[in-house]
């Protein structure tokens, strides 16, 4: 429950408006790639990175190959259904925002 408290925790409109007027550079980075290019760059990453720690790590080992996408699609899984929450986290202080500033 750690992770998941953790992104509740951050979960508020401030949050919102500091990413959306601070973060504007890593949005414009990613918007440059394709999807495909992204996942490409990520895997070239990976070898790279698993290759200065295991020399003989091969991207054609399909065991290898295995484990890592098995691992992925564990945190893929988990992180899409925290964002899912947090998205529903969001919209329910956003609401309660909206009445605040109808008020004033």
């Amino acid at each position: 429950m750690g992770i998941y408290n953790d992104v509740m925790k951050r979960v508020d409109t401030d949050n919102l408006a500091a990413h959306l007027l601070y973060d504007v550079g890593r949005a414009e980075e990613k918007s440059k790639e394709s999807v495909e290019e992204r996942v490409g760059h990520a895997y070239e990453t990976l070898f790279g990175q698993l290759k200065t720690v295991i020399p003989s790590a091969d991207p054609g080992n399909d065991e290898l190959m295995d484990i890592i996408v098995n691992f992925a699609k564990t945190f893929e899984e988990v992180y899409f259904e925290i964002g899912l929450a947090a998205g529903f986290e969001m919209y329910k202080n956003m609401e309660k925002r909206i009445y605040q500033l109808k008020e004033k």
